[in-house]
């Protein structure tokens, strides 16, 4: 799969790391979306992460179809491909671990925007 990431495995504490996940997602929501988002939660949980934005669904495909920023300048066109790419590299850089596969889920009757991303197993330490 060409959008994997590579990358070492992190020893830091799980919250730490959930913190640190959720902060560098919301960076990359924020370039595609305009803005980081209201309410967001993080779970680390062994190899899946699972970002969840409440009422994310609209403000996402808002800001995927947006031309123009606030001050009416043109914007670069967004992708989900982009989006997928950008969101995964953060995880892998955040966690120091391949991401081995992303899940994307948005929920229009709920609103909620799930990102689930799944990596690498951890090496085992002798």
């Amino acid at each position: 799969m060409p959008d994997q990431q590579e990358a070492e495995v992190s020893t830091e504490p799980v919250n730490d790391l959930s913190a640190q996940i959720g902060t560098s997602l919301a960076s990359v929501w924020a370039r595609y979306v305009g803005a980081r988002p209201d309410k967001a939660e993080t779970e680390l949980d062994g190899t899946v992460v699972r970002w969840k934005v409440t009422d994310g669904v609209e403000e996402f495909d808002k800001g995927m179809s947006a031309e123009a920023d606030d001050d009416g300048k043109p914007i670069a066109p967004r992708t989900m491909p982009g989006f997928k790419r950008d969101t995964s590299a953060a995880v892998a850089k955040t966690t120091k671990r391949k991401v081995m596969a992303m899940i994307s889920k948005h929920d229009g009757k709920t609103g909620l925007a799930t990102e689930t991303f799944i990596l690498e197993q951890a090496p085992k330490r002798y």
